[in-house]
């Protein structure tokens, strides 16, 4: 199986800080609820929403970060949820509706616009209802905004580029516009710093 220090560096550490924001999404989903969580990363979220969800899809592109969430699933006996290596923005083998939720969290950020924009209505086609999980455009100034964007620019090249377009063109709502999406409601959390939006 593969191994990143990455991705172990993002589970002991991002993971449970965005645990916290995850329980948000989690008062969204039912009992019934086939949930696809796209760029799902090291899983942390995906199996969370299993322990209240009927069944959970997990995709991302990386492999290391696919295994590390299989890994997870496994030791803790997690059977309802499957993770998959798959391209965010190519939602095509997926049917109209196929899933009651599509979730994606602090994902839309990392992307050039135009793809953000597809993989929005990618999910848009394939699910109900849809959870976003992002940075709130409108943060508040001082330490949290500061941390957030700090980390950003650590990320450096194309993810901080593509993070600062997110933040200028206005953060989720605009994405969310652009692919003919209407949130009907939002959660600023983590000190404004994050927004659940649905």
């Amino acid at each position: 199986m593969p191994f990143s220090f990455q991705i172990l560096l993002y589970q002991a550490c991002i993971d449970p800080i965005l645990a916290r924001l995850h329980t948000s999404v989690l008062s969204h989903v039912g009992p019934s609820d086939r949930v696809l969580d796209i760029a799902c990363g090291t899983g942390a979220l995906a199996m969370a929403i299993a322990q209240k969800a009927r069944q959970v899809t997990g995709i991302d592109l990386s492999k290391e970060a696919i295994a590390a969430a299989k890994r997870v699933a496994r030791r803790n006996a997690i059977n309802n949820v499957s993770f998959e290596i798959h391209d965010a923005g190519d939602l095509s083998l997926y049917t109209e509706n196929e899933f009651d939720i599509a979730v994606t969290s602090m994902s839309i950020h990392q992307f050039d616009a135009e793809l953000a924009v597809n993989i929005l209505a990618g999910m848009n086609r394939v699910a109900r209802r849809l959870i976003l999980v992002d940075y709130n455009h409108h943060m508040r100034h001082g330490w949290g905004r500061s941390l957030a964007w700090a980390i950003e620019r650590l990320a450096g090249g194309d993810h901080y580029r593509n993070f600062r377009i997110y933040m200028k063109k206005g953060g989720i709502l605009y994405f969310a516009r652009q692919a003919g999406i209407h949130l009907k409601s939002q959660e600023i959390r983590g000190g404004g710093v994050f927004v659940v939006a649905v």
